[in-house]
């Protein structure tokens, strides 16, 4: 394989992380996902090589390291906000509503669109 021992290290990189999601999706049998990935990351990882092959090094890294260092910033506001536990709190107070509604009524009556058989 000279093709994946002469990339520069963000194309391989690119491209290791590209070959763990094509084989978790045809594990799951996710074909079309896996056409698209292949397809569209194959060509990122050119992109990425030949920035690198005309000295954008720096650029290449930076289009590499972008989504993982924003993803990180959002990840530490969510937690410094306490995002998670509004998010969580807002969902739980809907579920405990919608299963309060439901032991309210009464056991002869049937909800709308609930087919009652016996």
């Amino acid at each position: 394989m000279r093709f994946v021992e002469d990339l520069c290290p963000p194309a391989l990189l690119y491209l290791i992380f590209l070959v763990v999601q094509l084989g978790l999706d045809g594990s799951l049998g996710l074909w079309a996902t896996f056409a698209v990935k292949l397809v569209l990351g194959g060509a990122t990882v050119i992109v990425l090589d030949t920035l690198c092959s005309i000295e954008l090094g720096v650029v290449s890294w930076f289009l590499v390291a972008a989504p993982f260092v924003i993803t990180s910033i959002a990840t530490a506001i969510a937690i410094g906000t306490r995002f998670d536990d509004v998010v969580l709190q807002r969902v739980q107070e809907k579920f405990v509503d919608a299963t309060a509604r439901e032991q309210d009524l009464p056991e002869n009556t049937s909800s709308p669109g609930l087919v009652k058989t016996n």
